[in-house]
């Protein structure tokens, strides 16, 4: 659980970056790093939980992280487009933090 918390929290700290790109564009390709950084831990995280573990809220715990991975993952391909992200998009990525 504890290993899980710690993606979570590293998908976050990616997440709030975007932020960032928004007000600097130049910081676009930085924050495209950090978060496919964030999102290839996580999944590794994931990946690496034996079947033994995976009890009711170890299983709950990674479906709110694959969650909120996809919900990066989107954002950032959104990014990669446009490159940039829109004002409705920030107050989106504060709206979810909980997992």
């Amino acid at each position: 659980m504890r290993n899980l918390k710690q993606a979570q929290a590293g998908l976050k700290k990616a997440r709030q970056l975007m932020a960032q790109a928004r007000q600097d564009p130049e910081a676009v390709p930085k924050v495209i790093d950090i978060g496919w950084d964030s999102l290839v831990q996580a999944h590794r995280i994931m990946a690496g939980i034996p079947v033994s573990a995976a009890d009711e809220a170890v299983l709950t715990q990674q479906l709110a992280l694959q969650r909120y991975a996809t919900a990066l993952l989107v954002r950032l391909r959104r990014l990669i487009r446009r490159g940039e992200i829109g004002p409705d998009e920030i107050d989106d990525i504060d709206g979810d933090d909980e997992v």
